[in-house]
């Protein structure tokens, strides 16, 4: 039986007393996770650092203004940063690793930060899962994970997703955890998969971890695509949809947007009311709220029209035109699960 006043057997250096022997305190397993989180989130708000700066710079004046053609500007940084880090950069995680794995106290976290090495990038699906406990299968190897610090509660079972995994060896030999987030693929996986294979086959690729390495923002950029396109072309929309569409088009006509900004602008309305199927009075209204969505998140290019340009444009009240925005603002999150 452990004295209230001899050393805490979790390894943090108390008294008992002082840690796990107070009624109050939360269980090791709790610690350990808070402790890890706060080193994944250490790492992001020290890097890139400013050695690292102008080749980051770099890469994200290639990549976020192609990324921002469909997503937020947001999200495109972060996938921009986890490439520049993960991909790029490697050795920036291995050494801050080595630094963290000397200041745990705690033997659980050390044990976990030193796994923490062996970096995972993963596209699969999600078997099954709860607020417990979550099994994931590697769409190319076939292998599953299990995932018990923060499984995804928000997705559906045989939903895919990519995200970047660290083992978590509490878990056991095939236990996982999200280094930052992940980003599903909305739609069925198999056609998805399918378009990915015939690409890497254009490529001569073979490994699929390597390919999804080598290739992280272009498979991210096929993922937002796919997910915000995927409308079945049978299904016809209703009369007052078409009138929608029709609505768009007339103001796309007019703005000068090249091929791929008309094939993201329409395939995402055309999601939108497939999926969402709103009530519509009056299709201006719907669009005009679309177009201050649109530029509000940088997806099309041109003058950025006030609330009172807007108005004008599309003969609709401005809180109309920020109530229909907000909708489609809703929706577009709910396509793409951000990075926290």
């Amino acid at each position: 039986m452990v004295g209230r006043n001899d050393p805490c057997p979790c390894g943090s250096g108390k008294k008992y007393k002082k840690c796990h022997g107070n009624v109050q305190a939360v269980s090791i397993n709790d610690l350990v996770n808070d402790e890890l989180f706060k080193v994944r989130q250490l790492f992001f708000s020290e890097n890139p650092n400013q050695q690292q700066l102008a080749s980051f710079r770099e890469l994200q004046q290639e990549w976020q203004p192609r990324l921002m053609q469909s997503m937020a500007e947001n999200d495109a940084q972060a996938f921009v940063i986890e490439n520049f880090l993960f991909m790029k950069k490697p050795e920036l995680w291995q050494e801050f690793l080595v630094k963290q794995i000397e200041l745990a106290q705690r033997p659980i976290t050390k044990d976990v930060l030193a796994n923490w090495k062996n970096v995972k990038f993963f596209l699969g699906q999600l078997v099954k899962g709860d607020l417990e406990k979550a099994t994931l299968k590697d769409a190319f190897s076939g292998n599953e994970y299990t995932m018990t610090d923060q499984p995804p509660t928000d997705m559906e079972n045989g939903q895919g997703l990519l995200a970047i995994m660290l083992p978590d060896s509490r878990v056991g030999t095939d236990g996982v955890l999200f280094l930052n987030g992940y980003l599903t693929v909305v739609g069925e996986f198999a056609p998805f998969f399918e378009q990915l294979q015939a690409k890497m086959a254009e490529a001569d690729a073979t490994d699929g971890e390597r390919y999804l390495k080598d290739n992280y923002l272009t498979v991210v950029e096929q993922i937002v695509k796919y997910s915000t396109g995927t409308v079945e072309k049978h299904i016809q929309l209703s009369p007052e949809h078409d009138n929608v569409m029709v609505e768009l088009a007339k103001h796309i006509e007019t703005a000068n947007f090249d091929e791929e900004t008309v094939e993201n602008v329409t395939s995402i309305m055309n999601s939108y009311l497939t999926s969402q199927q709103p009530a519509v009075q009056k299709p201006e209204a719907l669009v005009a709220g679309y177009w201050r969505f649109l530029q509000d998140h940088e997806l099309i290019n041109g003058p950025m029209l006030t609330s009172k340009d807007l108005s004008e444009k599309f003969g609709v009240a401005t809180s109309t035109i920020l109530k229909r925005s907000k909708e489609f603002n809703s929706y577009f999150e709910e396509l793409l699960v951000k990075n926290s």
